[in-house]
């Protein structure tokens, strides 16, 4: 799992005084890239060996403010032939805990854009991916 702090805008709150609702699309994204870098290397070609965002949801549970201190959670749990979801959550600090905020899933689908087609997880993706999977569920039962 990789967790990253969300710079709260002004713009990101609705008239009612909360984050907007689509924000937590762009906080999630905020959260995926963050994962992303953690074994995507930053000079990889994505028109070569990209991926699509195919599915998006998102559960709202609690409001947003503007001055709350929020983080994203994001994490994989699954991996399927040219398919990898990703889970997320949205937090604020409240009273020195974690509070639920939001949770979320996205699924990726690899992709070669220059034939316009899905294609195998890549195995060095594949491989960090389901690492990553396992620490997680070992700090899960820790």
């Amino acid at each position: 799992m990789v967790t990253t702090s969300i710079q709260i805008r002004f713009n990101d709150m609705d008239l009612a005084g909360h984050a907007h609702n689509g924000v937590y699309l762009t906080w999630f994204e905020l959260g995926r890239m963050a994962f992303f870098r953690t074994f995507i290397e930053r000079e990889h070609d994505w028109k070569k060996q990209g991926m699509i965002l195919a599915r998006n949801e998102v559960d709202h549970r609690a409001p947003v403010h503007l001055n709350d201190q929020a983080e994203v959670d994001c994490w994989c749990d699954r991996i399927g032939n040219t398919s990898f979801d990703l889970r997320y959550r949205i937090t604020v600090l409240k009273d020195g805990q974690r509070q639920l905020r939001a949770e979320g899933r996205s699924v990726m689908v690899c992709f070669d854009y220059t034939t316009n087609s899905p294609i195998p997880v890549p195995a060095a993706w594949r491989t960090a991916l389901a690492r990553m999977m396992d620490t997680d569920k070992k700090t899960a039962r820790t």
